[in-house]
């Protein structure tokens, strides 16, 4: 897909803001993001033109003008859809995007290829990188300041499973994969009856604990040996996403002794909780009645704190750094400090206020037990 043709200041005729320019106050904020933010987002296009096939394609719509929606999603919080209609509809979001008043907005699945676009060329924090690079010019960022750290938690949209139901849900979504490779010629004399058991059932909550136990031991059972089975097999199929999943999953549910599976009963960190989004992790933070568990990621976030020569400075995140749930704090900080040195500040900061909320790291890791 190739790049329109971009005009940093807007038609004469056509813009909202050389047609109606006193229909915002100086105070209004699409009109200061159209002052202060829209230049800073032009001049990052040039990094923007890397996601795209200049000459290859019909143009698509303006990156730039999809940086700027991005932004306001997250401010207003509203969704793709809702977004586009904005753009059609709101003069606020044309003024600050330096739009026409005939413009028609775009599908709402182009936001999603163009944050794809981003993830796959390195450049998701392009937007907060070239901001902060002008707050550090206006010098609201100071390049050597205290540095405020933090951890909070970010939920992952899956349930979290038991073992059990980990298992078995890592076995349908193999069977699936294979199912849409294998002709039926080619499949297994067991493959009806794993279909059946994990594709085309329901785990029955009411049973006992003694029937979820036999379950449980069943579907290690099974998994070897649906992966004996794929051992002699092409690799498209031995190796396949959901297959290596699945392998990964048996190897942290079951142990092999004496020739027997035989199922683990304490879990390390780090385990997959849910096969639906293996990266999410289970964790905790806090203690007593303040502590809260959750599956999912952890966000590191660094705050610029005012220069006490200076008390009219305003505080500004320098980092946002998404990693796993198990991750410890000092290790996790690492990241965001390099991307604060050499993002916001350009140089190091003299001194670092870390507020640190997680164990030590020199303790021991908490074990997880295992559950059905």
């Amino acid at each position: 897909m190739s790049l329109p043709q971009f005009d940093v200041q807007g038609s004469l005729f056509e813009s909202l803001g050389a047609i109606a320019p006193e229909l915002f106050s100086d105070n209004d904020k699409y009109k200061r993001f159209a002052q202060k933010v829209w230049p800073v987002l032009a001049q990052s296009r040039e990094q923007l033109i890397e996601c795209y096939q200049a000459d290859n394609g019909r143009p698509g719509v303006e990156p730039v003008v999809l940086l700027g929606v991005m932004i306001f999603q997250f401010l207003e919080r509203v969704p793709d859809r809702q977004a586009v209609e904005l753009v059609k509809y709101h003069l606020g979001w044309k003024l600050a995007l330096n739009l026409k008043l005939s413009e028609g907005g775009f599908h709402p699945t182009t936001l999603v290829y163009f944050r794809q676009r981003l993830i796959e060329h390195g450049k998701a924090d392009l937007a907060m990188r070239a901001v902060l690079e002008a707050l550090q010019k206006e010098g609201l960022v100071p390049t050597r300041s205290k540095q405020r750290l933090d951890s909070t938690h970010v939920l992952s949209a899956v349930r979290d499973l038991s073992a059990l139901e980990c298992v078995r849900e890592s076995l349908r979504l193999a069977l699936e994969e294979l199912g849409a490779k294998l002709a039926e010629s080619e499949r297994p004399d067991f493959w009806e009856l794993f279909w059946e058991r994990y594709v085309q059932s329901a785990l029955d909550y009411r049973a006992g604990q003694e029937v979820l136990k036999n379950k449980h031991h069943q579907a290690g059972q099974d998994g070897q040996r649906l992966l004996q089975w794929l051992e002699p097999m092409a690799p498209e199929l031995r190796y396949g996403p959901k297959v290596e999943l699945l392998r990964e999953v048996f190897g942290q549910q079951y142990e092999i002794k004496s020739a027997e599976v035989q199922v683990v009963k304490e879990h390390a960190p780090g385990v997959v909780r849910n096969p639906n989004d293996p990266d999410a992790q289970w964790s905790a933070k806090g203690r007593g009645t303040q502590k809260k568990s959750w599956v999912g990621y952890k966000v590191q976030v660094a705050e610029s704190l005012p220069a006490e020569d200076a008390p009219k400075q305003k505080r500004f995140i320098t980092s946002i750094v998404t990693q796993p749930a198990i991750a410890a704090t000092i290790r996790a900080w690492r990241k965001p400090l390099e991307i604060k040195q050499s993002v916001a500040c350009n140089a190091r900061a003299n001194f670092t206020w870390m507020e640190l909320t997680s164990q030590r790291p020199d303790s021991k890791r908490p074990r997880i037990k295992a559950g059905n």
